[in-house]
């Protein structure tokens, strides 16, 4: 198993970074990512999560992708592709996060993607998302992933899953899913707004 260095029990100082590059007038960076594994549902999280910030606090946040250039917002959330370490673009962007939301699901492909990024990243992570849980999540990967920050759980619903099809934002749909990640938002966003 690989080095974990965050625990769930340290204290985030994330808020305080915030303040300060909010001050220099430079936005935030929270980072959404699942490493090397594609189709966990990072970007439908990054969207209700830019939503459910903006709407707590009232702070100019957005979603944009690791390679774009952005201005003028307080908060951005990064929404990662998939990438394999050898991508040295997304790597070195990664790398430049002020903070880290891992999207996983319950695999073992997932599992090892996050743990070789973890070693990597010196950001604080802000909490583990499991994306797509069918029925009970397994204490197993609750257990492992809880070693790199708290863990959140988000049920698998149909209702969010074709929302990109039919071109409703996920933020607006009424669905078990968008409910349970606009909580875990709630309770990310107080540890870093206090």
């Amino acid at each position: 198993m690989a080095k974990i260095r965050h625990t769930a029990e340290e204290p985030i100082c994330f808020s305080t970074l915030k303040r300060v590059l909010i001050e220099k007038n430079k936005s935030v960076d929270i980072c959404i990512t699942s490493g090397a594994k594609g189709g966990t549902g990072k970007t439908t999280f990054a969207n209700v999560f830019a939503y459910t910030y903006h709407i707590l606090t009232g702070t100019s946040t957005r979603v944009v992708k690791p390679l774009d250039s952005y201005q003028g917002i307080e908060i951005a959330i990064v929404d990662f592709p998939a990438f394999q370490l050898t991508d040295k673009k997304y790597l070195k962007r990664l790398l430049r996060c002020d903070a880290v939301l891992y999207i996983v699901e319950e695999d073992f492909e997932t599992l090892r993607a996050i743990e070789i990024l973890h070693m990597l990243i010196k950001a604080e992570v802000l909490g583990v998302v499991i994306n797509k849980v069918l029925e009970k999540p397994s204490k197993e990967f609750i257990s492992i992933y809880s070693r790199f920050g708290k863990v959140y759980i988000i049920h698998f619903d149909k209702k969010l899953a074709i929302h990109k099809s039919v071109g409703i934002p996920p933020y607006r749909l009424r669905s078990i899913a968008t409910l349970e990640i606009a909580k875990a938002a709630v309770d990310i966003i107080r540890k870093i707004e206090v």
